[in-house]
């Protein structure tokens, strides 16, 4: 059986860390799961602010997003921590994509986390995004939990990282596999 999972990194930076460890996950991925990463990135970044009044008629940019997402098995989601927070144009990406109620496109999906940052590798951002996607009908891939510290400093956009990073980053994404064979037949 194969998998498609979308990758989306938080930050615009072009030499993101959280970019970084989406191409380690890519990398590292076993044949059957394939992780999108350039066009989905390019995607979220053509989003404008989430905006309930465009709701009814969807600009061109939020429905091609809803396709890409529609479309996969998994999220894979590379998050900075921003003041204690997601990071905005990632949440903005997921609050376009849980809209309309009912009729949303994330749900179902199997989605795993992993943070960059700072002293606290952005371990702070992870629970609650971890929560609101649980709520959504969404099987949520906690372990391990890849909260790199200093991540600026220790991982590259092209995914170059020492060994302790690149096992980790391949025990989550071995996990998210294991979780897509575990679900429900629909």
């Amino acid at each position: 059986m194969n998998f498609r999972a979308i990758g989306i990194s938080g930050s615009l930076r072009a030499a993101s860390s959280n970019t970084g460890l989406l191409r380690i996950a890519q990398r590292v991925a076993p044949a059957e799961l394939t992780i999108e990463v350039d066009e989905p990135q390019h995607a979220i970044q053509q989003l404008p602010f989430y905006n309930e009044d465009l709701e009814d008629d969807p600009p061109a940019s939020v429905q091609h997003w809803r396709e890409l997402v529609s479309g996969a098995d998994a999220l894979i989601i590379g998050m900075p921590e921003h003041n204690f927070s997601p990071a905005a144009v990632a949440k903005n990406a997921i609050d376009w994509l849980t809209r309309p109620p009912g009729q949303h496109t994330l749900q179902g999906k199997v989605i795993a986390m992993m943070t960059s940052g700072g002293m606290g590798g952005g371990s702070r951002v992870q629970p609650p995004l971890a929560l609101i996607l649980g709520y959504l009908g969404n099987t949520i891939v906690e372990e391990p939990a890849v909260n790199v510290k200093l991540g600026g400093t220790r991982i590259t956009v092209d995914g170059t990282a020492d060994d302790e990073i690149v096992d980790l980053v391949r025990e989550k994404i071995a996990n998210v596999v294991a979780a897509l064979h575990a679900r429900p037949a629909s």
